[in-house]
C-alpha cells in the first residue's frame, strides 16, 4: 500500500476514533467504513450498502476534483496498476475476486491497446 494511502487511512481512523469507541467498533478487525444503525432492530450492525459505497466514492471524486468516479473505476485502476507492476494474472485474479483469469486478461488488453496507440509513436521536431 502506498505510504500516502496508509497515512490517509490512519488519519481517518484517528479522527473517527471517538465515534468508533462509542459504538464498540474500534478493534483492529473492524471495517474502514463502519456499519450504521439498523432501525428495525435498533442495533449498530447494518453494513453499508453497495449504493452507499457508490455515493461515498462519487462524493470524494467530486471533492478531490477528479470528477465522476465509481467504485469500478477504483477497481479497474487497482487491477491495471497491479498488472503494470508485474503481478501474475493469478495474483490479480485473487486480489480482485474475479472467478476467471480471462476477465483479468481483458484489463491487460486494454492496457496494451493504450501502449500501442499510434499517438505514442508520433515524432515532433523540436525547433
Amino acid at each position: 500500500m502506498p505510504s500516502e494511502v496508509k497515512q490517509a487511512i490512519d488519519e481517518y481512523l484517528r479522527m473517527d476514533r471517538k465515534w468508533r469507541g462509542l459504538q464498540h467498533s474500534d478493534g483492529a478487525d473492524q471495517f474502514i467504513f463502519q456499519p450504521h444503525t439498523n432501525y428495525r432492530t435498533l442495533e449498530f450492525n447494518k453494513p453499508i450498502s453497495s449504493t452507499m459505497a457508490w455515493h461515498i466514492v462519487r462524493k470524494w471524486g467530486r471533492f478531490t476534483g477528479i470528477g465522476k468516479l465509481s467504485p469500478h473505476d477504483l477497481r479497474r485502476t487497482a487491477i491495471t496498476r497491479a498488472l503494470d507492476q508485474g503481478l501474475s494474472y493469478r495474483q490479480v485474479q485473487m486480489m480482485s475476486g474475479h472467478k476467471d483469469p480471462k476477465t483479468v486478461m481483458r484489463y491487460d488488453h486494454g492496457r496494451e491497446n493504450l501502449e500501442l496507440n499510434a499517438a505514442n509513436f508520433l515524432q515532433y521536431d523540436e525547433e
